[in-house]
This record gives C-alpha cells, structure tokens and sequence, in this order.
C-alpha cells in the first residue's frame, strides 16, 4: 500500500522516536518492526540477535509470519541455522542485501509444517552501530524475490538507527547490572565484617554471598598442598562442605588456568577456537583469591545459559573473591591479636604466681623448718606437724611450679626449638635442629608442637639407647611439620613397651585435638622418627 509523503514522515518520526525513548530491547523491537512493515508495505519481518563470533543466536522479535514458522512456538526460527546467519558469522553480510530465497521456508515445505504464505525469499540487513554488530533484520512478502536498491537503502538506514538503539540499551543494561551488583557486594561485605571467626567461617561466606549476589551458584575451591578441593558450593539452597556427590559445574581448563596464570578466566560461546569447555555451567568465571600474594583458592560462579556471565558478572566476581580474601585476613588478624593477648595474659598470671604465692609457699616453708631447729624440745606432735608444714609446703611449690609451666612453659618464651633444645639437655640429650620454610605459629600450635616435642625427646631419653636427637621444624599455608628423629636401634613394628605406647597415645591426642595427626616410623638399626603434622 502506497502512503501519503505526510504518512511516510509520521511513520519515520514514530521509528525515530521509538528507538530514541527506548530503554528496553525487546519492546522496542516488536515496535518499530511492526512501523517499518507498515512503512515499506511488506507483510513480515523477523530479526536475530546475535554477536559475530557467537556459535548461537536470539530469535528476538517478529511480525506476521506464516503459519509453517509458527509451529512448535516458533521452533523453525528458535533453531537450526540459516544462510543469512552463516553470512553474518562468517563476515559476508556487511551490508543490505537480496537473500535468493530463505533456507528455513524451503525446509518447511520439505517437512510440511504447514503455509507459508507464498514466502520463497527475503532480504537481510545487518544491524550495527559503527563496526560492532549485534545480529540480522530480515523483512519479506508474498511473491517478492527481489528488493530495489532503494528500498535496501531505506531499510539500511533504519536498520542502523536500531543498531545504534541497542548498543545504547545495552550500555544503559550493563551499567544498570553493575550497579545492582556493586550494591549487593556492599551488602555482603557489611555481613562479612559482622562475621566472627568459627569453624565454618568460609562455607558461611559462601552462603551469604550466594544469597545475595543472585547468580546461579557459587563454588569454592581450596588449594591444599597443590591438591585443589572443592571447599565451598553454593546452589540456592544453601553452602555444604566439600559436597563430592555434586556433579562438575566448572571447567577443568578455567580453574587450572587461573592457577597457572593468577588472574581470572571466563568461558562462554567457543565457537572460533572449535572447542568446548566442560562443566554444566556454559558461561561462567574464576577467579583466584589471594592470600599474601599466593593463590589460596579458586572462586567462580556462572549460568547453565551460554553467554549469559558476562564481563560485569566476572568484574563483581572478582570483587567478591578480594572481599573474602581481606575477610580472612582481618579473621586471621584478629585471631593472633586475641592470641597475644591472651599469651600476655598467662605471662602476666605465671609471674603473679611466682612473685607472690610461691613466694609466700617458700617462706612458709623457710619459718617451719626454722621453728623445727628453734624448738628443740618441742613434743612430738608439735614436731611431727612442723615437718608435716615444711612437707606440705614443699609439695604446694612443686604443684605452683607445674602451673606455671603450663602457663608459661619454660623457655618455649626464647622459641619452639630454643626450648626443646635446652629440654633436652635438661634430661641428657644433645639435641640439633634445623628450621627449613618458617613463618610464626599460632599459639596454640606451638603449645601442641612444645608437649609432643616433650614427651618425644623423653621417649628418645628412656628408650632410644641413645644420647642424641635432632629435630626438623617446617610449614606452608596450610600446614606445619615436626620432625623428632633418633639414631638409635629403632624397633619392629608394634614392638613397644607399655610405657612408650601410652607416651605414643599421648602425643596423638595432642595432636589430633588440632586436627593434626603423628606418624611413628622406625626399623630395625635405623633409628626412629616421630613425624607430627598440624594444620594452620
């Protein structure tokens, strides 16, 4: 139908100012299809989305097509591929150009979907804006098989409007997304800094973040001595342990090369490369959390949906993994605040003690040893309670003396291996050592490493036949490592005396009431070693 120059002027002013108002794709679309089919009096139109590259693409809008592209809720448009399409992958279709005739018509004929109204070909327009491309205009009638070069000059135009509408809609999405992300980062992170340290402090950041970040899933990989575990997993219902009954989610190749490579990775459409990363996610990212500049774990997250993690995701992925990072630092921070001061607390206490109540203890006993030599013709009874005062006295000072060790045990002060050095001379041993990769301990590992380390120099004392011993201290990250070796006639195993095997117990329920473990391995003329391994 011919219109009127006033109506072709009110039908280009309503496209315009569509495009110009529009902030959402798909509305607009569907509107200004329906105006540019009434502009040029063709009868149907259709356009996909789609990026050059991409091995998929978006049946984004329609108008009017024949009932054979309707079936199935439009299944012949939603799948399959076209020439059209294969001229936009591949480079060729730069411009507005006559389509001889339309492949997914001639399949419906073929496979007798039903009317197609005549339709045999088309005309395809790229839409674009300056050189980046986002997908394909398609228009056609009834019995038209070839478009004048005017009206592919028309519909170039206006096609290029739409180009430029949706890199502004989608620029405007992309911000609008970051923000909506960056403002439930700052929600999560006001939860981490209210979080206490506790046993489950990793998996319970997980859950928050998860909750809050609205993404698909979450997992968390940890990095243990070069074995990467999964720590964490996040899937709408809540963050579980190390959940190996839960199938991959994440690419093999993405994980192993943020560890290589220390920054993060994407996946997505890989089409161009011929590959195909594995996991149920189809587009995702990782990331590393890094600890003292080491990579500690391995972050990601993603959607069952190609492409539909994007590089915002990723940024606020990211983001994420530094929150959770500076999170269990300022944890681990505090920890060893708390164990100073609680270290300073038990110094203070242990002098307290021995300043005053042993003190008093040594004059009490002092005087009733006095009182014995200045009464020599006391009674008997009177005797017998003086001794039993200096007895009792006595005692009290051995009992005081083994609090304060506890609380401040002797010469662990100058240093775990200091003061099992001197232990060791103390009992006649000569004991070396040699301190390989260290960084300092928390307390309550030196502590374990101090009694095991005791009553393993004892053992080498009582039972070793010899006079020497050395030990090894050494850790990483994750884990720390005593070693307390002998060169003496070592023992088969299972052979041992009943005081040693009590000793052997003792030291593996210290060491198992931090989550560590002792090793015992010795043979006949070559010595033994107890190996003691703890985690940080």
């Amino acid at each position: 139908m011919e219109h009127t120059p006033i109506r072709r002027l009110e039908l280009l002013r309503g496209i315009a100012e569509t495009i110009n108002g529009a902030y959402e794709m798909e509305p607009m679309l569907d509107i200004v299809l329906r105006k540019l089919l009434e502009l040029t009096g063709l009868e149907t139109g259709w356009i996909f989305l789609m990026k050059p590259e991409a091995r998929r693409y978006r049946f984004a809008a329609d108008a009017n097509l024949p009932p054979a592209l309707l079936v199935q809720d439009r299944k012949p448009m939603r799948s399959g591929t076209c020439w059209c399409v294969e001229k936009f992958r591949d480079g060729r279709l730069r411009q507005a150009v006559n389509i001889l005739n339309c492949k997914r018509i001639e399949d419906s004929i073929r496979l007798r979907r039903g009317d197609t109204a005549g339709i045999t070909h088309h005309a395809s327009i790229p839409l674009r804006s300056g050189e980046e491309l986002f997908g394909i205009l398609n228009v056609a009638s009834p019995g038209k098989v070839r478009f004048t070069d005017e009206e592919l000059e028309l519909l170039q135009g206006i096609a290029y409007q739409i180009g430029t509408a949706l890199h502004r809609i989608r620029l405007f999405g992309k911000e609008r997304k970051r923000a909506d992300l960056f403002t439930r980062l700052g929600e999560v992170s006001r939860k981490f800094a209210a979080m206490q340290p506790a046993e489950d402090s990793i998996e319970e950041m997980i859950r928050l973040s998860g909750e809050r970040m609205g993404w698909p899933g979450l997992v968390l990989y940890i990095d243990e001595a070069s074995v990467l575990k999964r720590g964490a997993v996040y899937a709408g219902e809540g963050a579980v342990g190390e959940d190996k009954g839960r199938p991959e989610v994440v690419p093999e190749e993405a994980i192993r090369g943020v560890l290589d490579h220390h920054r993060p990775m994407m996946w997505g459409d890989m089409s161009q490369s011929g590959r195909r990363f594995g996991g149920k996610w189809r587009s995702g990212a990782a990331v590393p959390i890094l600890l003292k500049s080491r990579v500690w774990g391995v972050l990601a997250s993603g959607s069952p949906e190609y492409d539909a993690f994007d590089e915002i995701d990723a940024g606020a992925l990211e983001a994420l993994a530094a929150h959770i990072a500076l999170t269990l630092e300022t944890m681990w921070l505090n920890e060893k605040s708390r164990e100073l001061t609680r270290w300073e607390e038990r110094n203070r206490i242990a002098r307290d003690l021995h300043d005053s109540v042993s003190q008093m203890l040594f004059s009490l006993s002092l005087n009733a040893r006095g009182l014995t030599q200045a009464l020599p013709d006391a009674s008997e009874g009177t005797r017998e309670a003086l001794e039993q005062i200096q007895r009792l006295s006595q005692s009290a000072i051995g009992e005081m003396r083994s609090m304060i060790r506890q609380l401040r045990p002797a010469g662990i002060e100058e240093g775990l291996l200091t003061g099992l050095q001197r232990y060791g001379e103390q009992i006649g041993l000569r004991v070396s050592y040699r301190c390989g990769e260290f960084q300092e301990l928390p307390e309550r590992l030196q502590n374990v490493f101090w009694r095991i380390g005791q009553e393993a120099l004892n053992n080498v004392s009582k039972h070793s036949g010899t006079s020497a011993a050395s030990i090894e201290l050494s850790n990483n990250e994750w884990e720390a490592c005593m070693t307390i070796s002998d060169d003496g006639p070592g023992m088969e195993a299972g052979e041992s005396t009943s005081p040693l095997k009590y000793g052997m117990l003792t030291m593996k329920e210290r060491a198992e009431s931090v989550g560590g473990t002792v090793t015992i391995k010795s043979r006949p003329g070559q010595g033994t070693k107890v190996i003691v391994r703890l985690p940080i």
